[in-house]
């Protein structure tokens, strides 16, 4: 019997038919109030986010029989100065139904944050967050979300075959996981989901009702409770592939979302759903798409955006002609290839690829009009909902990253645009670098908004020659010079010399600004040593747990004082 095991027969057998708050003592009660707090008041400093944090604090006060302490609760979570968390690890560690391991208060607080039917951004970090402070897997939270979903799937409208048999593939795969359910029981407004060996077929087979707590299995089995499930994953499971433009923006002639192809085993919903979005085409097929982010495996759910192909091939086509045609030009300058980023400190452009402007100005004056107004429509996707009420997770590079950046831009200037981006990365973004833009969509997002930019990347500084960004300076060519810690600025001048190798090297980017990728990718990368020596991490904590620097939930350790000094 592993430790696993262990732990799945010890929270049986203590909990039974309890609810956690009266297996926790009162000060282990008030240990884990005091956690979530401490938490937020990390992760939530800004103002848009003060009703969250309270409506937060309450339903963890409820939940744990602390009404009296919501004041005290709230205090913690606005406190300015950090807070040290380690004595209520501590304390928590000495309950006997934790003794254990601590996977039960992870469980716990996700199985609170979609009581209501809605999955706020800002709950998956904040549990993420306390994972971390446990010094737990991260993927446990994905493994206990794909569990839910297993025990939701129930009340999912199924329309289709081709439903049906996702459906029946995530039971199938439910039954491989490591980390399954062991069963539901009565924790105060939720469910209690636990660790074992497996998951025996009569358990995922029967439906979520039949092993509900009294507190809750009225709602969930109901007409209400299938609405609250409705709500969470959307109308027919929320899949975006079926998304329809109900209201066009501007001018755009292109705009559906495709499942990008992963592990198709681990199924087609989840609880928190990954949006990828490139920079411009090689070809019009759809693997020109899909094939920069094959190895990505941020969520179990991943769509890319495709957007008006057109105009992205024809932006690609004339990059491709352009640079070939800048290397010849290097060449006759007596500019080498390998030196091309050397027009970066020039004084005035060659005349050769001054020549060349009428080849590529063209397109990318189209795209860039016609990738803001996608961002804009993509703001209008997810401010309706159609993705249900689950967090997404934005990412793209070049154009796509300007999408990005439009698309939060816009949605921060709507009424209750908090809670739905969990994090957005940028990478080699053409927009402007202007710190208030850029912390005005940092109060949007619930997690990490990344800038990673290349500081030779002299195509992108061709393109924006002429225009007055300058004051400003171009996001995608160096740091957001704020006092905001939310933004994390990476420097990726190291990997790539320039924007034309980003779609290649996408999974070494991502890998080193912390996002998930396929481990044969991730084993293959670093055997080559085809990536930096530092390489992401996860989140740092010291010895007294207090997280020091970035208030996201995956810090960085490729952001060392020198890179941060070149910000200054």
């Amino acid at each position: 019997m592993d430790k696993y095991d262990r732990a799945s027969q010890h929270i049986k057998e203590s909990l039974n038919t309890k609810n956690l708050a009266e297996c926790l003592s009162q000060t282990g009660r008030f240990s884990y109030c005091a956690l979530c707090a401490t938490s937020l008041s990390c992760l939530y400093k800004y103002p848009a986010n003060v009703d969250f944090k309270l409506d937060c604090l309450r339903v963890l006060c409820n939940h744990l029989k602390l009404m009296l302490q919501l004041p005290t609760m709230r205090e913690m979570a606005n406190c300015e100065l950090p807070l040290d968390a380690k004595v209520y690890v501590r304390a928590l560690k000495k309950e006997e139904v934790l003794k254990e391991g601590m996977m039960i208060i992870v469980q716990d607080l996700l199985l609170l944050a979609i009581s209501n039917g809605t999955y706020d951004a800002r709950w998956r970090v904040l549990i993420l967050y306390v994972t971390r402070v446990f010094d737990l897997d991260i993927n446990t939270v994905d493994n206990f979300e794909l569990n839910v979903v297993n025990c939701l799937s129930n009340l999912l409208p199924v329309q289709t075959d081709q439903e049906q048999a996702d459906a029946a593939r995530r039971i199938r795969v439910s039954r491989t996981k490591r980390f399954a359910l062991i069963g539901l029981a009565s924790v105060g407004g939720g469910i209690l989901l636990g660790l074992t060996g497996g998951l025996a077929a009569p358990l995922i087979g029967t439906g979520l009702s039949s092993f509900l707590g009294t507190s809750i299995v009225g709602a969930i089995g109901s007409v209400g409770g299938t609405a609250i499930v409705g709500s969470l994953f959307g109308v027919a499971g929320a899949s975006l592939t079926g998304y329809k433009m109900h209201k066009r923006v501007g001018d755009i002639e292109e705009f559906q979302f495709r499942k990008l192809s992963t592990d198709t085993e681990t199924g087609d919903i989840h609880l928190h759903i990954t949006i990828v979005i490139s920079g411009w085409l090689n070809d019009d097929t759809e693997t020109s798409y899909s094939k920069p982010w094959e190895y990505l495996r941020d969520s179990p759910e991943q769509y890319y955006l495709r957007y008006e192909s057109s105009y992205l091939l024809e932006f690609g086509k004339a990059m491709e002609y352009f640079f070939s045609f800048a290397v010849s030009v290097a060449v006759q300058e007596s500019l080498k290839y390998t030196v091309l980023s050397g027009l970066m400190a020039a004084i005035a452009w060659p005349a050769g690829i001054l020549g060349l402007a009428s080849v590529i100005d063209n397109p990318w004056g189209v795209c860039c009009r016609r990738s803001a107004q996608v961002g804009k429509q993509l703001a209008e996707t997810l401010l309706t909902h159609s993705h249900g009420n689950r967090p997404v997770t934005l990412i793209g590079y070049s154009l796509g990253a300007r999408v990005i950046y439009y698309c939060l831009r816009e949605m921060s200037q709507r009424e209750k645009c908090q809670g739905i981006v969990q994090d957005a990365i940028l990478i080699g973004t053409p927009c402007t670098r202007n710190s208030s833009d850029w912390n005005k969509i940092s109060e949007i997002v619930a997690g990490r908004v990344v800038n990673a930019y290349c500081r030779s990347d002299w195509f992108l500084k061709f393109l924006y020659r002429t225009l007055s960004m300058h004051a400003n300076g171009v996001a995608g060519l160096q740091a957001i010079q704020s006092v905001n810690d939310r933004i994390e600025n990476i420097d990726l001048t190291d990997i790539v010399s320039g924007h034309f190798e980003y779609p290649q090297k996408l999974t070494e980017i991502l890998m080193y600004i912390g996002v998930n990728v396929d481990e044969s990718a991730r084993i293959k990368l670093i055997t080559t040593q085809s990536v930096p020596e530092k390489m992401s991490e996860s989140l740092k904590i010291n010895d007294d747990y207090t997280v020091k620097k970035s208030k996201s939930v995956i810090d960085l350790t490729t952001i060392d004082t020198k890179k941060k000094n070149e910000t200054q």
